[in-house]
């Protein structure tokens, strides 16, 4: 793998501006290695009950209208996987830990072409979950060696890709207001279930003034209480625990 060449190649998607240039650019890196196909896949939480699903697809649109109809999301194995993981999966590596309806579910994938592969989660400060996944319509020793060889070109592609998909498709929350430093650190407290006076006395303030700027944070927030305003503000990265 040439790095520096690699890296400039990715600094392509800084420079899109529409989604048929990232699908193009993930067309191109995906023949490149050797794949058929590629999806970039993006959750973006807007409520605890429900979230955005952003798409860049370079699958067969049968199988991806199929997922989604058969809510295969809720078995898939690499949703599973990324869901708790940093780390790129090589789709092989999945048939031993997978439950019976996951390995239907990747069968059923087989039958559209997608044999093989290789995926990739992306884990926001936002919140969001993406999944950067390459796919291949054989399954064989050629298939293990071509993921293999991939694993640090997507690892290092996802981060580009992530970037690129948020900046197009205008996921940046530039109209959201921002919390104060008090008002912050009041939610914090109530995350960890320190009631009004509690807080009041750990901040050095009077219960009046938290419940005050706990009452700010919720009209921010546009929610009608304090539990709703923490899952608000978590969903929305505005806030963390200590340190950072």
């Amino acid at each position: 793998m040439n790095l520096p060449r690699l890296l400039s190649d990715l600094h392509g998607f800084s420079e899109v501006q529409t989604v048929d240039e990232i699908e193009a650019l993930c067309r191109q890196h995906a023949r490149a290695m050797g794949f058929d196909h590629f999806i970039y896949a993006l959750r973006v939480p807007s409520r605890f009950s429900e979230a955005r699903v952003v798409v860049v697809n370079g699958y067969p649109e049968p199988w991806l209208s199929h997922y989604w109809e058969a809510a295969h999301q809720a078995v898939d194995p690499v949703v599973a996987h990324c869901t708790q993981r940093v780390v790129p999966i090589q789709w092989h590596d999945l048939e031993a830990t997978s439950s019976p309806a996951a390995q239907r579910m990747m069968n059923e994938a087989a039958d559209f072409g997608l044999r093989d592969g290789l995926s990739m989660p992306v884990h926001s400060p936002q919140g969001e979950l993406g999944i950067l996944s390459f796919a291949l319509n054989h399954h064989d020793k050629a298939a293990r060696e071509v993921t293999q060889q991939a694993l640090p070109v997507v690892q290092l592609m996802a981060a580009y890709v992530h970037e690129a998909t948020r900046r197009v498709f205008s996921l940046s929350n530039t109209d959201a207001v921002p919390l104060s430093a008090r008002e912050t650190e009041c939610l914090r407290w109530v995350a960890d279930g320190k009631t009004s006076g509690e807080i009041a006395q750990l901040l050095a303030m009077s219960e009046r003034t938290v419940n005050f700027h706990l009452n700010n944070a919720m009209i921010k927030l546009d929610v009608s209480n304090r539990q709703h305003a923490v899952a608000k503000a978590v969903l929305r990265g505005l806030v963390n625990p200590h340190p950072f």
